[in-house]
């Protein structure tokens, strides 16, 4: 058992560590609930000017405040469990369904021959004409998404980073150049680990860092709403159970991971 891609694939399911953490930050963005008060981090290039509070905003707890919080939160829960977990559930599933059913088990397919691999399955299965066509889509799947999503995964993910300096650092509310800069260090690194190993380690390297941020996220979402929220809209109890139980998750197939890295290298 490869533990290390099995905490790879843990930690990238649903939109893959910070990938999970900012999408509290796109209901933010839009305005839901108090965010239209918060404001939210422009685009560091070409982005108009918006204020962004370092702190947050409470309501009033009485019956019309507390209708309109849970009017949001019908939203934000259909917009949760309707789109992003079922999406989520079915864009994993499909996959490896069609690779599972065209590849025979125990296929290596982590080489650079990766696109390939499944046209390669179906064209012996179904006919050149089938594994034609899933060649050209997958070929254009893994041109077009990495250059439209690691686009928006780059601002987003700096953009999350940023928002927790801003709340404990003076200087990242200050400058504007300060987001350049977060931007330019995540996109010099990225240039700079091309070279570092071949791209199936660094997706297992990178996702299982996204596992640790996962486990230190759990906690920190638990301290702040349990410690910051305003007593009336503080999660119940199973939530909180949730996030813990979240944070042990993810802690048991980091420590896998870890655990397998260490053993490979020593060997």
């Amino acid at each position: 058992m490869d533990f290390f891609l099995l905490g790879a694939l843990v930690a990238y399911s649903g939109a893959g560590g910070v990938g999970n953490l900012v999408l509290s930050n796109w209901a933010r963005d839009r305005g839901y609930g108090m965010g239209a008060r918060a404001g939210y981090i422009p685009s560091a290039i070409g982005g108009r000017k918006v204020n962004l509070a370092h702190s947050g905003f409470t309501f009033t707890h009485s019956a019309e405040g507390m209708s309109r919080w849970r009017g949001w939160w019908r939203i934000i829960r259909a917009d949760q469990w309707g789109v992003f977990f079922v999406g989520a559930i079915l864009g994993m599933v499909l996959p490896a369904l069609l690779y599972v059913t065209f590849l025979p088990a125990g296929t290596d397919i982590q080489g650079l021959g990766i696109s390939a691999a499944l046209a390669i399955g179906v064209n012996e299965r179904a006919g050149p004409l089938v594994g034609i066509v899933i060649a050209f889509l997958g070929a254009w799947i893994l041109f077009k998404t990495p250059a439209r999503q690691h686009g928006r995964n780059g601002a987003r993910h700096h953009r999350h980073a940023l928002d927790r300096q801003r709340a404990g650092a003076r200087m990242a509310r200050r400058r504007r150049a300060h987001r350049l800069a977060v931007l330019t260090v995540v996109v010099l690194w990225g240039i700079a680990a091309m070279g570092i190993a071949q791209p199936i380690f660094l997706l297992k390297l990178g996702a299982n860092f996204g596992g640790v941020v996962l486990i230190v996220a759990s906690l920190h979402l638990l301290y702040i709403n349990t410690r910051l929220l305003p007593e009336h809209v503080r999660p119940p109890l199973w939530r909180r159970a949730a996030l813990i139980g979240t944070a042990i998750f993810y802690g048991f197939f980091v420590s896998l991971s870890v655990y397998s890295l260490v053993s490979s290298r020593a060997a």
